[in-house]
Parts: C-alpha cells; structure tokens; sequence
C-alpha cells in the first residue's frame, strides 16, 4: 500500500513540474548579446505582458495629428510637451493636466522637415528642449537637424531655436525616430530604426547657452542586438505590420534611478544605466520589458522625475497612458 502511494504522488509530481515549465519555463530565457545574433529571439509571451495602464487623456486630433515626440516638462510635472511629424507646423504642443487644454506655440524661422522625436533634459541647471529632425525614411539626406531651445513659460506663444546641430552620420545617411540626452554627461544619443540591429551613435553638446549653428559627426558607438524580434504570435495577430515591431520609435532618459526608456511599435523598454552610465551596455546587456496595452502607432515616450513612463500614439484618439512601473526588472525574454 505505501509503495502505490509513493507511485501515486510521484506521478503527480511529474505531472506538475511539466505543466510549470510549460507555463513559466519561456518567461526565464535571457537574450544573447555576443557579436552573432540569436534569430530565434521573440518578444515576451502574451501571458507575460499583463498592461497596466492609467489614461491620462486623449490628444485633440486636430493639433496632433501625428504625434511623434512627448515629453515632460522640466518646470511643471502636469504639463506635457508634444510635436507632430513631417509636413505639419513648426511648433510645441502643449498639454496640461491641471485643466485638460491644448495650446500651441509657434517656433519661429525653423522648418518641420521630419520631426520625430523630443526630449526635455536639465542643462546647466535649466530645463531646456531638444527637438529631432531627423527622420529619413530613404536615408537620403545629408545631414539631419536637432533644434535646441530653453523650456519657454506656459504663457509664451512663440519662441525661437537658441541652438542648431546640422548632423551627419559617419556611416552615410540613417533613417531615426529616436533621441535622449544624458545630463549628467551632456551626450546626445541617436539610435537608427530601419537597420537590421539599431545602431547607437553619441555626440557631445556644444555650448548651447551660447546659441549658434554647429556642424557635428556624431561617433557609432555600436549596435543594439537585444531587441527580441516580433513573435511569432505578433505575425500571425498584425500580418501587414507585424515584422515592424521592434523597431525603435522614440527613447528618453529617466532621471529617477538613472535609466533609459525605449519604445518599439510594439512594446517597451526599459535599462538601467548605472555607475558606468554606458548606453550601449544597457541597451544590450540590461534591457527589460514594461507590460503596456497595444497602440495604434506607438511613436512617443517620456519619464517624469519620479521615474513614470508615459507613451502616446499616432492617429485619432490616441491616448496619453501612465504605465505602472513594473515591480521587479523582467528581462526582455
């Protein structure tokens, strides 16, 4: 009788240690980040996702049609700056939370060929804006632009471009949707979008306080190889855009903790600088997924002092989500 029970409860055992790798068995692998990709890499498993999110508003259609670039204001925590896409106005949006309105300010003298990200930083104490134009879908351009300014009151409706970075890759033209400035060392970084792995290229600031047109080459610092591809679950769900998802839509810096935020059209990042503050480490060797529900055209994400993650979309009431920080670091797979 006692060694048919022991049988008994052996079997369930088994039994049970199979269905708990079955269920949790995908959430534990980690990404390779040697000098080979792993073609096998997939983002993280629907049943690991679990979004939450809190929606904070919706954008008025009419001023941000294309929403390409957000930010949190560097003066007020409830004001959000946003810009649109090439082809639309030269100008800042902004969003208030205190009272739920609109408002535009006009940039002056300063074309929209192709906007597609923004990143309010501390600079020399002041918060300040910088504004990348350097989308380029057929990677035709010689140069691309970034438009620097100081973070202007609420009540100012028209500003001008205190600085300009006429910016050439060392590597010929790149398509980019992506921009962050790192404060504490005063580097602005790009990463590509339409490379097979994206490409991380660094320049430091010039003086800005001093205004002026400065012609830069930024330096490739190497290539981000840890973005798991779109599963094969996302292929079969979206089968037109679903072998876009992973490429990278927007970045920013987290000044709680010191991290690096990251957007793809499908999912978000995000990694911890720390003491090394090397991007392109913590890009590869430290990225982690952040559950967020899906959107339409995920092109916008900010952070806010206390390290909150916000992201937008392109396209008609498209919302403006707080996602929760996730509890404890999930590795991207």
């Amino acid at each position: 009788m006692k060694a048919n029970y022991l049988w008994v409860l052996s079997g369930i055992l088994l039994l049970l240690g199979g269905w708990s790798f079955q269920h949790y068995g995908a959430s534990n692998r980690t990404v390779s980040t040697g000098s080979r990709a792993d073609e096998s890499l997939e983002a993280p498993p629907a049943a690991t996702r679990r979004p939450t999110a809190q929606e904070l508003a919706v954008l008025d259609y009419d001023l941000l049609p294309e929403a390409s670039g957000l930010a949190v204001s560097g003066i007020d925590p409830q004001r959000f700056w946003l810009i649109n896409d090439s082809g639309s106005r030269s100008e800042l949006v902004t969003l208030d939370l205190d009272d739920g309105g609109f408002r535009r300010v006009n940039i002056l003298d300063t074309p929209n060929r192709d906007w597609e990200d923004m990143e309010v930083f501390e600079y020399r104490g002041k918060p300040w804006i910088a504004i990348g134009d350097v989308g380029d879908n057929k990677a035709r351009r010689k140069h691309v632009s970034l438009y620097f300014l100081p973070e202007p009151s609420k009540d100012k409706k028209r500003v001008k471009i205190r600085a300009t970075i006429e910016l050439s890759y060392p590597d010929g033209p790149r398509d980019a949707e992506s921009i962050a400035v790192d404060p504490h060392t005063e580097i602005l970084y790009l990463l590509s979008k339409r490379d097979r792995f994206p490409r991380l290229y660094g320049l430091p600031l010039p003086d800005l306080e001093s205004g002026g047109r400065y012609e830069l080459q930024p330096e490739f610092f190497g290539e981000v190889r840890s973005i798991p591809a779109p599963s094969a679950d996302e292929l079969r769900q979206f089968p037109k855009y679903g072998r876009f998802r992973s490429q990278p839509t927007a970045m920013t810096y987290i000044p709680a903790g010191s991290r690096v935020a990251l957007l793809t059209y499908g999912n978000t990042y995000v990694a911890d600088l720390g003491k090394e503050r090397n991007w392109l480490k913590a890009l590869n060797e430290g990225l982690c997924f952040v559950p967020r529900p899906e959107l339409k055209q995920a092109e916008s994400i900010a952070a806010d002092s206390q390290g909150r993650i916000y992201v937008t979309s392109e396209g008609k009431k498209a919302p403006l989500l707080r996602l929760a920080p996730p509890a404890a670091c999930q590795q991207a797979l």
